[in-house]
């Protein structure tokens, strides 16, 4: 990655003045500048050119370009036209990448999927790289969790204390909503420490890398999922409530105490719990007894 002066502050700083680019903290533009963490990252996805790589924010695209070295296919979807005008710049000599100007939340899934398999010789193992955006951490990893369009591999960076939620166990009380969602739909490990002058413009935070293992579409036990996802957000609502005050109290769950109590017991589960002992099992169990209500 010698070659690579976007990892350069220096450079960058210069690059985005010229361009008349101001990085916008309440976007979480906060470009990475530190070639390690890069190594770590790229370890982390363990690319090779049968995979297709979905970028989410690669900004001027210092990531981009060791994507595109290690990649068959790499899709990046940056919503800021004058980023997405240096990206196409920084990365001309590369004809694997395609980049997408729009808003990641408003993007179709589907059609992201489409675009990372063209142009790339199954077998084809489709995997995330992103710097995620701190104030919309939470609906982009419901997006790409809840999607099952198929990735093997997510590998994000995150703010610290969102990853050390996300793996907390039951008991902690760092362990809520997020914690369930992530670890339904995957295995999840924190592969590297990131510290906060590792980007420019420098956040007031330090950040963790995620490594998701995706498990694979169709394999989950859930069978009403919008219910299961209605049940998580009640619970954790009022986390210090036992399950029976907490569930039966809300409007939008409509269940009476005594079929949270009996569908509680049916998955082996005491009513008078609260959310953070239950397991991730055990909000498939009891969203399924709920389900025959």
């Amino acid at each position: 990655m010698n070659d690579n002066p976007l990892f350069s502050p220096v450079y960058l700083k210069e690059l985005l003045s010229k361009e008349g680019i101001f990085a916008r903290r309440s976007r979480g533009q906060n470009f990475l500048i530190d070639r390690n963490v890069a190594d770590k990252i790229l370890r982390a996805a363990d690319l090779c050119r049968e995979d297709a790589v979905l970028e989410i924010g690669p900004g001027p695209g210092a990531l981009t370009l060791e994507l595109c070295r290690s990649a068959g296919k790499v899709v990046a979807v940056e919503w800021d036209r004058g980023l997405v005008r240096i990206l196409r710049d920084q990365a001309i000599a590369y004809d694997n990448l395609e980049i997408i100007q729009e808003d990641f939340l408003k993007a179709d899934m589907n059609v992201l999927v489409e675009r990372l398999r063209r142009g790339v010789q199954p077998p084809v193992s489709m995997k995330v790289v992103a710097n995620l955006p701190y104030s919309i951490t939470g609906p982009l990893l419901v997006k790409l969790l809840e999607s099952e369009v198929g990735f093997s591999t997510l590998v994000l960076m995150v703010q610290k204390e969102v990853g050390e939620r996300i793996i907390s166990p039951p008991g902690n009380k760092r362990y809520g909503r997020l914690s369930v969602l992530c670890r339904t739909y995957s295995e999840v490990e924190i592969v590297a420490s990131v510290s906060r002058n590792s980007f420019f413009p420098r956040p007031g935070i330090d950040s963790v890398v995620l490594r998701f293992k995706v498990f694979p579409p169709g394999e989950s036990i859930i069978i009403d999922p919008y219910l299961w996802k209605n049940l998580i957000r009640a619970a954790f609502g009022k986390r210090r409530k036992m399950l029976k005050n907490t569930l039966a109290g809300d409007s939008q769950l409509s269940y009476s105490e005594d079929q949270i109590i009996a569908a509680c017991i049916q998955a082996g589960i005491d009513p008078k719990d609260r959310a953070e002992q239950l397991s991730v099992e055990d909000y498939i169990f009891l969203s399924n007894s709920l389900s025959e209500y």
